[in-house]
């Protein structure tokens, strides 16, 4: 009987024989198949096609030693971070995950405390990572500063840290203002709104407090009386919580705290107060009543940063500034039946 030789002679197939099959240059082939440079699209699928033919499998760890490229991308995740948190994070992780592995990257994950720059100073002085993707944005982030100095590609999820950034973002400032315009469709004069704020040190909340302002001066009701609180304790000493008739929250993390708070003083979400927030969750869905709130796309958020960073990194041509989708979730706590309207610019020219 005889035994085919073909898996042992297609295991020995070269990059080179690739290119003499098709009669390319070697380099042509190599782009092809890495995704980087400009090769047309009947180019790129004819050389896969051969490749896949001949079990040919380009050895990543020689490409990338012959680079000197690590052949990962680092996502920076705040070290602070509440455990309500971290289903964002992982969202975006996911979205990072699958789009680098398109291009043979993988995503090193690194951990950063605020104001503290050594986690990142030494990834970059180990070259552990080909380029970094921030997942937060802080007022005067030292980790942008850093990364600039260090000449270092990188991505920001958010937006706020100036022109020269790659900023993938949510528009937030646009979303939250339609949303909270949303949220107050069914107030009446003399009603009282208030925006609880989470720290303003995270660029997120500063385009939070101004969707909120925005809406406010813009809602069309006479005698609305509005007012922001930054810090969650301060409302303790409210002796008459029941004054408030719409309670917006930043985020699930402090929209989760409220919740508490006007559970122990005895009053009913969703008739005695209306509470909605700014950014969503699967605790937020899942309390009762559960809490209307503004949905972002963090999978795609996360895909379209290592996206990004992946163009950066084979100078492909890509856009500074990248906006994903946004979804209203409109739930009992607003007085809502359970619905998803999505976030468009119907909403934002009333803002105009």
């Amino acid at each position: 009987m005889s035994v085919s030789n073909r898996l042992r002679i297609d295991s020995q197939f070269t990059m080179d024989d690739l290119a003499a099959e098709l009669g390319l240059s070697k380099s042509t082939v190599s782009r092809a198949l890495s995704g980087s440079g400009r090769i047309g699209a009947e180019t790129r699928e004819r050389v896969k096609a051969c490749a896949e033919k001949h079990g040919f499998r380009p050895n990543l760890v020689a490409k990338a030693l012959a680079g000197q490229k690590t052949m990962n991308i680092a996502a920076v995740l705040p070290l602070e971070s509440a455990s309500s948190q971290m289903m964002f994070y992982h969202e975006c992780l996911s979205g990072m995950v699958v789009r680098a592995s398109e291009d043979a990257y993988s995503i090193l994950v690194t951990m950063a405390q605020a104001d503290d720059t050594s986690a990142l100073e030494e990834l970059i002085r180990n070259r552990k990572a080909d380029a970094v993707i921030l997942t937060q944005l802080k007022h005067d982030d030292k980790n942008v500063a850093l990364l600039r100095e260090a000449d270092m590609p990188f991505v920001v999820i958010g937006s706020g840290a100036g022109d020269d950034v790659a900023q993938v973002d949510s528009k937030m400032q646009e979303s939250c203002a339609a949303f909270a315009l949303k949220c107050a469709s069914g107030l009446h004069d003399g009603d009282k709104v208030l925006f609880v704020c989470g720290s303003l040190d995270v660029e997120a909340n500063n385009k939070r407090l101004s969707g909120f302002l925005s809406a406010m001066e813009s809602a069309g009701i006479e005698s609305l009386r509005y007012a922001v609180c930054t810090e969650l304790a301060d409302l303790q000493q409210d002796a008459n919580l029941k004054q408030w008739r719409l309670m917006l929250c930043s985020d699930d993390v402090v929209c989760l705290a409220l919740l508490e708070m006007l559970r122990r003083e005895g009053i009913a979400v969703g008739s005695d107060v209306l509470v909605a927030s700014f950014h969503d969750s699967v605790l937020l869905e899942q309390s009762v009543p559960a809490v209307s709130a503004l949905r972002v796309d963090a999978r795609t958020l996360g895909s379209t940063a290592a996206e990004t960073a992946l163009k950066m990194l084979s100078g492909a041509e890509f856009a500074q500034a990248s906006y994903v989708d946004c979804s209203f979730q409109l739930r009992a706590s607003t007085g809502s039946v359970d619905s998803s309207v999505t976030a468009n610019d119907n909403d934002s020219r009333r803002l105009a």
